[in-house]
């Protein structure tokens, strides 16, 4: 099976949230919630720079920390306030209310798995959400990085040397950093192979080097813009690779949103998910802010989303009729049970910056240069998929290929 169902439970109800709405002076209810969230902290992928500090990262390389798994929890009781406690979502946990996705690497799932429990722990009944993974041929939150002639074709316009191989993968990003020309000091004593471990070790509290904390916020740039380039975008913004990248994904969300308004609409019982997660990583984060046109204002040019960082995008429906879509980021780590998100609905492309909130028909044309149908521009089969952009026919299983760090 190409799809790995964990941690069962649920079946739905319609519940909505009504808020008296400050721009049209009527009552707005809402209709679907999509939110993309980064994992919560975790070891280094490749290496722990000091045996003294495997004790901080019990589980292994790459894997979750007891912090990742406490601000995930935390994350998920901020959940709980705004879409369970305000009635949007049933609090007895119904799967027929929601789509959780993840990445299929386990500091992805983990992280989904943690948020649901806490949305729904009532301290009596031990809930858990169901979630779904790609365990072959991802083509929605990853791809064959391996398969996608066009990515090497992009690569080598800047870089001509890219003989086509990504691994290992800090290998491919100090090439891509040499190709730049991203030189620092720093990188004589300790090479750019080495600066995700040092990086993620400082995130979890664990000071760097004296030479790297001197210069971390110079350091933590270039690795950045490393990732920028390799994505397409930030400072190396390049619509051509954030298709290859993020294209899919793109397509997918403003797809969620079609079919819930045209579900409303027709006023048919559908089986449209009104409450849709996706976990996933850094560099997804950044290709959707990006594609939305408010990475800048969000997360900013030289640093990374934060772990537990978090996209909402909420789709409105007025008494009118009309629909309107709210678009919300999470800085910070940490998450407060009254946290104040940060609004970028009139600054996603498309949308009216002297409105509050933007109009479904101009958000529903915000990325047409950014959107693209499944595996374009990359070689691979095409295999029949439902609205959610998971396999539903058997394949041989086989190592999952990705297009990021392991």
């Amino acid at each position: 099976m190409g799809i790995s169902w964990l941690l069962l439970l649920f079946s739905t109800a319609h519940f909505y949230i009504e808020v008296d709405s400050k721009d049209s002076k009527e009552t707005a209810k809402l209709r679907s919630v999509q939110i993309l969230f980064r994992h919560g902290a975790r070891a280094p992928s490749e290496q722990i720079t000091d045996p003294n500090y495997h004790s901080s990262f019990p589980r292994g390389l790459g894997e979750m920390t007891d912090r990742g798994f406490e601000n995930s929890y935390k994350l998920g009781r901020y959940l709980k306030k705004r879409y369970v406690d305000k009635g949007f979502l049933d609090p007895i946990m119904k799967p027929k209310e929601m789509f959780w996705r993840s990445v299929n690497k386990n500091r992805c799932l983990s992280t989904a798995s943690t948020v649901g429990f806490a949305m729904f722990d009532d301290q009596i009944r031990h809930i858990h959400v169901p979630v779904v993974t790609e365990e072959i041929d991802e083509k929605l939150l990853s791809y064959n990085i391996d398969n996608c002639p066009r990515e090497v074709e992009l690569v080598r316009e800047r870089c001509p040397n890219f003989d086509g191989n990504y691994h290992p993968w800090p290998r491919y990003e100090a090439f891509i950093a040499n190709c730049l020309n991203y030189t620092h000091p720093v990188f004589a004593e300790y090479p750019f192979e080495t600066i995700e471990a040092y990086m993620n070790e400082y995130k979890n509290s664990i000071p760097p080097p004296p030479l790297i904390e001197k210069h971390i916020n110079e350091i933590m740039a270039i690795y950045v813009n490393v990732t920028q380039f390799i994505t397409g975008t930030g400072n190396h913004h390049d619509p051509r690779m954030m298709k290859v990248k993020f294209g899919f994904l793109m397509e997918t969300l403003l797809e969620n949103i079609r079919e819930m308004k045209e579900s409303r609409e027709s006023k048919e019982k559908t089986d449209v998910k009104k409450f849709t997660v996706y976990s996933t990583q850094d560099w997804i984060l950044m290709g959707v802010l990006d594609s939305l046109g408010v990475l800048n204002k969000t997360v900013g040019l030289e640093v990374y989303p934060e772990y537990n960082s978090m996209i909402i995008i909420e789709l409105w429906e007025e008494k009118s009729e009309k629909f309107y879509v709210k678009t919300y980021y999470k800085k910070e780590e940490i998450t407060a049970e009254s946290h104040e998100l940060i609004d970028v609905s009139n600054l996603v492309r498309n949308c009216e910056e002297s409105e509050p909130n933007c109009s479904y028909e101009k958000f529903i044309r915000c990325c047409n240069d950014y959107k693209s149908d499944e595996g374009e521009g990359c070689e691979a089969q095409k295999r029949k998929r439902n609205i959610r952009g998971l396999s539903i026919d058997k394949a041989e299983r086989k190592k999952p290929l990705f297009a990021g760090p392991e």
